[in-house]
């Protein structure tokens, strides 16, 4: 399960007016998916157009780093699927799988802006910019990830006896 992982509305409120409280969320994301080992991150966040991947991870902390595939290609450097144009954190993170060779692989999104993903996108977990990541989106997130394991444990061929 790849978790794409926007910052500003989702890890920190947004706007943030106090430096000292960047990354506020981050430690309820790290719980979150503690009991998820196969949930790996990639950030979508608009920081990744001002700060390389190494900066990027350095504000993370160590638990979510060690989770953090890579960050998403930038809309505009790339041709978007069919139909996703007009959405283009959906068209990014589309694009990301697809690059890296797992076009099937489930997915999830945690962006504050629907407007970035196609009306009803099963895969978006909306967060509110004021409030983040909070409770709310923890137990969305952790529904949905518990969803995809238990679908994925069904789908193992047993041996027959």
């Amino acid at each position: 399960m790849i978790v794409f992982l926007d910052f500003d509305g989702v890890l920190h409120s947004d706007p943030c007016p106090d430096p000292a409280r960047l990354f506020e969320h981050a430690p309820r994301l790290a719980q979150a998916l503690r009991h998820f080992p196969a949930a790996a991150l990639v950030l979508s966040t608009t920081w990744r157009q001002k700060h390389p991947y190494q900066a990027l991870l350095g504000m993370l902390p160590p638990l979510l780093q060690r989770r953090t595939l890579g960050v998403t290609p930038t809309f505009g450097n790339f041709t978007p699927a069919a139909g996703l144009a007009p959405y283009r954190r959906q068209a990014e993170c589309v694009h990301w799988l697809h690059s890296n060779r797992l076009p099937n692989s489930p997915w999830i999104a945690l962006d504050d802006r629907p407007s970035g993903f196609a009306p009803y996108c099963d895969n978006l977990i909306a967060c509110h910019p004021r409030s983040g990541f909070d409770a709310t989106a923890s137990a969305r997130l952790r529904s949905a990830l518990q969803r995809h394991a238990q679908r994925a444990a069904g789908a193992v061929d047993l041996p027959l006896d």
